[in-house]
């Protein structure tokens, strides 16, 4: 009996801060992935694949031509294969981002607030047991984020965008019995207030 197990993590925490007297922004960002794979019975093989890109930038100046401004850019994927032969093939897949900016610009004139919050949660979860197997899962995702303000009283953005790809598969064969599942969930909020 040979057992093979593949396990990846990464996540990024960024925070960050900035402030001028009358200018204040902040933006939290938090990105976690696991990709795992299980094989438990004779004739193995597995594969595991993560990529990250996080781009995570803040701006502020002062002063009438006042500007904050604030972003997020995150490319991910995951990628998994498994084969069996006696089975008992697991493959189980997770990512997590969040993000959430908050900005306040015056300036002496018209304050300016604004919020966001961008999340997803992704799953995945092949399973197959006793003889022969296959798995594979992929997801990958774009992530989005914006803010803008100005002042001498003008000018408010917001954006976000989010894209997104999910594939389970699976196999079976000798004795089979199988499992498949995925999950998405986006949230976006926004919010802007000029006083």
């Amino acid at each position: 009996m040979s057992k093979v197990i593949a396990a990846s993590m990464v996540f990024v925490l960024v925070i960050g801060a900035g402030a001028s007297a009358q200018l204040l922004h902040e933006q939290f960002t938090g990105i976690g992935l696991t990709n795992a794979l299980q094989l438990l019975q004779g004739d193995q093989q597995a594969s595991s694949q993560q990529n990250l890109v996080v781009d995570n930038s803040q701006c502020a100046t002062g002063i009438c031509g006042t500007l904050a401004s604030q972003n997020l850019f995150a490319s991910v994927g995951e990628a998994a294969t498994a084969w069996g032969y006696c089975g008992n093939v697991a493959v189980l897949q997770e990512l997590l981002i969040g993000n959430q900016q908050e900005q306040a610009v015056a300036e002496g004139v018209g304050p300016k607030l604004q919020a966001q919050s961008l999340t997803l949660d992704v799953g995945q979860l092949l399973s197959k047991t006793n003889g022969a197997g296959y798995g594979d899962a992929l997801h990958t995702v774009v992530l989005n984020a914006g803010q803008n303000a100005n002042n001498a009283s003008g000018q408010m953005n917001e954006s976000a965008t989010i894209m997104g790809m999910q594939t389970s598969t699976l196999y079976g064969e000798p004795g089979a019995q199988g499992s498949v599942g995925g999950t998405m969930t986006v949230q976006t909020v926004q919010q802007q207030k000029a006083l």
